[in-house]
């Protein structure tokens, strides 16, 4: 049975059973009439979903493009988010004030992925915050207790994880593994690893 394609009259549940790149998305987008600008995949996901649940296009619009011309912001804990730049620079920087008020914290997985999350949500609000705020809200993250939630649009990452958390099966190696991925993503229904067990039981 072959994947979904995109197209307006496939339903929610199909499409969000189906893996689609980014590319797919972004020009599935445009045809629908959804502002695609710096969008990530996963707020393409989020946009097209809704449109196929209700049939209308979701008036947001994307994070503001950092500014061009090399500007970017000054790194100052009261300077205030605009031009920002996802760079080691960057991170170092957030790092350093929050090791100031915390120096036993260390890096968590998918910190990140979910500062700059609350970031671009915060821009896409018109919000005016400053680097303090980010530090602020990294530390939060960094001392979050247990697993922070696994990124939403990294499906073979979130699989993999899975796969080698999981104690009743051999572990493989990544070449194995990234097989079994491109196995399970020719297949329809979710992404999941938790399909991907159910199907190999039936196979």
């Amino acid at each position: 049975m072959s994947k979904p394609v995109l197209r307006k009259e496939m339903s929610e549940k199909e499409f969000s059973d189906a893996y689609f790149y980014a590319a797919q998305l972004k020009q599935f987008a445009r045809e629908i009439g959804i502002r695609v600008g710096n969008r990530r995949k996963i707020e393409l996901e989020t946009l097209i979903r809704r449109y196929l649940l209700t049939g209308h296009i979701e008036t947001s619009h994307p994070t503001p493009s950092r500014k061009k011309a090399g500007v970017r912001d000054e790194l100052e804990k009261n300077a205030t988010v605009v031009n920002y730049v996802d760079d080691r620079r960057t991170k170092e920087f957030l790092l350093l004030c929050v090791h100031e008020q915390a120096p036993e914290l260390k890096d968590k997985s998918g910190q990140w992925y979910w500062l700059n999350d609350w970031r671009r949500k915060k821009q896409e609000e018109g919000a005016l915050f400053t680097y303090k705020s980010l530090a602020n809200q990294l530390h939060q993250l960094m001392e979050t207790s247990g697993r922070l939630p696994q990124i939403p649009s990294a499906r073979m990452n979130n699989f993999m994880t899975d796969y080698r958390a999981d104690p009743s099966v051999p572990q493989v190696s990544h070449k194995e593994l990234m097989a079994k991925w491109m196995w399970l993503k020719r297949q329809p229904g979710p992404n999941t690893y938790a399909e991907y067990k159910r199907l190999q039981r039936t196979v």
